[in-house]
């Protein structure tokens, strides 16, 4: 992972400052730790936090050398002049699946209970964070575009390279036993992608999510061409290529 050493110090700072208080690197960023993802680079760095909005964002607005955006509630400028983006997402505001502050802006917290449960740690330098795996990425993305479809095109980018990339190489030698009946190499992304989301699947709001994205990009959806727009660049002249994609996504759902 390449956390630039700006990021890298923002993050020290910001854990020494909200001492005790969970949270997880989600977005572009936390793709990044997983196979460094060259389609996407990203100068922020989002985090979830695990606190109420009352409470949020404690202490950070008197810590020397933080600066709060003046209009935007999550964004934060850190000493070292990283961008860091924070969503806070208390037991309450999970439970009420939505975050609204003070200005009205709404912001969806579906499924973000599942970047706490199966975040993964990592050690960068002498800091260790909490990263959301790619599944758990890809359907917050899901979420994040169906929240506000106008303005996340980069959300459909994320999860059309996942869907023909999140394993290759050794990963997908390693795991193409698993994926076999998928029946085509090309294919194998897809269908683990759905598979290990299924894995992390709980809730009837983790399945309507799923369901609600596929239909808003399948061959009948709204979003259709803009995805194929956003995905790979080999997708705009590969015949049917999101369709055979998603068809592989949705039987790794179902096979596990």
């Amino acid at each position: 992972m390449n956390l630039t050493p700006s990021q890298l110090e923002a993050l020290r700072d910001l854990q020494q400052t909200l001492r005790s208080v969970r949270m997880v690197i989600i977005g572009a960023t936390a793709l990044a730790f997983y196979g460094g993802r060259p389609w996407r680079h990203t100068a922020d760095v989002d985090l979830v936090v695990a606190l109420e909005r009352e409470d949020f964002p404690g202490p950070l607005l008197t810590r020397p050398g933080w600066t709060h955006h003046p209009t935007k509630p999550h964004e934060f400028k850190a000493p070292s002049g990283s961008k860091i983006d924070l969503i806070p997402a208390g037991q309450s505001l999970l439970r009420a699946g939505r975050l609204v502050w003070q200005r009205g802006d709404t912001i969806s917290l579906h499924c973000m209970d599942l970047a706490f449960t199966h975040a993964e740690s990592h050690t960068v330098g002498d800091v260790v964070v909490c990263v959301a795996p790619p599944p758990v990425v890809a359907i917050l993305k899901m979420v994040s575009f169906g929240d506000r479809p106008a303005a996340r095109e980069r959300d459909l980018e994320d999860i059309g390279h996942l869907l023909d990339a999140y394993v290759d190489g050794d990963s997908l030698q390693d795991r193409w036993e698993e994926a076999f009946d998928c029946g085509e190499v090309d294919l194998a992304s897809a269908y683990l992608l759905g598979l290990d989301m299924a894995g992390i699947v709980t809730s009837g709001t983790h399945e309507d999510t799923i369901r609600t994205f596929l239909e808003r990009v399948g061959p009948e959806g709204a979003h259709h061409a803009t995805m194929v727009r956003a995905g790979p660049a080999r997708w705009r002249t590969e015949e049917r290529a999101l369709e055979r994609r998603l068809q592989a996504f949705r039987q790794g759902l179902s096979a596990r």
